[in-house]
């Protein structure tokens, strides 16, 4: 499970960061010696979107956890179908879903099927509604957020969303948020019940298990001015009821939940590792650079900031957002993060589904 892989992820990296002493190790703060895209990783789910037969051709989201299974499953949000023409070009009449899942093996070196409902060249979303088309939005849909095994349930967080009257391809609007719970080994959906939606917070961008908790990371605010929010719940009760950070402690009322960071891009990763907790994130609104912050508590405080990556792809109409973090398929003294990359124009992944397929970016750690 996610928990487990977390732990191991964090001890591995605590003992290989501890060259200088266990002092040494305890007083100074983690440091990013570099930040260097993996090619390979990023080669292996363009290949993986190329190949006949398996459905996926690309998406955005990213998000991924271990599974009772040993697999990871990896959460996808707006997913093209194939099968892609040899120059990656995809016709429009392709499938397409607002949500669907992909399995891979534990350390990402294979990447093995699409879990999507429906019969074969005709899926449908994991939750909620398909779309007839990218450009024909249904009245309300679900966007995935993280997700995590919780009480030997596959719970996922989903974002819904209802169009809106703006231009394309920003015309839609966060109206509230859900809690799935799938069975971890069918993916059935089982239910979907009710999160806290108050004061603009969107719950369920990262999910991190610490201790005894799970922390559920959230992100207030629209456009270019974003704020980061945290509860928890025991682990095994994501289902509820919640606690909420504020400036003091722990409330039951999330109309009380503080802000505890600005500038945070709509997801991001927040990765226990060295003995620290290691934020990883795009600026509010549509930044090509991704920043890291460092706390020695899972609430925080956040601190730095400093740029440690700049994505390639972005302008020219493509953009790049939505960070997250893969300690489960991290090494010793490495963090996998990954980001998203999309067109303004949808006629752009048509002529070339690679736009809108993740991209991969090792960090390497150290004291």
């Amino acid at each position: 499970m996610k928990f487990r892989r977390t732990l191991a992820f964090s001890a591995a990296v605590t003992a290989s960061l501890a060259l200088a002493g266990p002092a040494a190790a305890t007083n100074r703060p983690l440091r990013i010696l570099g930040a260097t895209a993996d090619t390979a990783l990023t080669q292996r789910w363009q290949d993986f979107g190329r190949r006949p037969g398996v459905g996926w051709a690309a998406a955005d989201g990213t998000y991924s956890t271990r599974l009772p299974s040993g697999l990871d499953v990896w959460l996808y949000n707006d997913t093209f179908f194939g099968p892609v023409r040899a120059d990656d070009s995809l016709p429009e009449s392709s499938p397409f879903t607002h949500n669907s899942a992909v399995l891979s093996t534990p350390d990402a070196k294979h990447i093995l099927t699409t879990i999507a409902p429906g019969p074969p060249g005709h899926p449908k979303s994991l939750v909620g509604p398909t779309p007839n088309s990218p450009g024909e939005p249904n009245d309300y849909w679900y966007w995935n957020g993280d997700g995590i095994v919780d009480g030997g349930k596959l719970r996922v967080i989903e974002f819904e969303q209802a169009p809106t009257d703006d231009p394309p391809p920003f015309n839609f609007a966060w109206t509230k948020t859900k809690l799935a719970t799938l069975d971890p080994y069918t993916f059935r959906l089982e239910k979907l019940t009710d999160v806290a939606s108050v004061g603009n917070v969107q719950w369920g961008t990262e999910l991190t298990r610490d201790g005894a908790w799970t922390y559920i990371y959230g992100v207030e605010g629209e456009g270019f001015t974003k704020y980061l929010h945290v509860a928890r719940a025991p682990i095994g009760r994501l289902d509820g009821p919640w606690q909420f950070r504020t400036a003091n402690g722990w409330t039951a009322d999330p109309a009380a939940s503080a802000r505890l960071l600005g500038n945070v891009g709509s997801s991001f990763g927040v990765t226990p590792v060295g003995g620290e907790y290691l934020l990883t994130t795009f600026g509010s609104g549509l930044e090509s650079t991704i920043h890291a912050y460092h706390a020695s508590s899972p609430v925080g405080p956040f601190t730095g900031g400093e740029t440690i990556y700049t994505a390639p792809e972005a302008g020219n109409g493509r953009y790049t957002y939505n960070v997250a973090a893969h300690p489960e398929i991290s090494k010793p003294g490495e963090l996998v993060i990954s980001y998203n990359t999309n067109s303004e124009k949808l006629a752009d992944l048509y002529a070339n589904i690679d736009n809108n397929r993740p991209r991969f970016v090792d960090l390497k750690l150290s004291r």
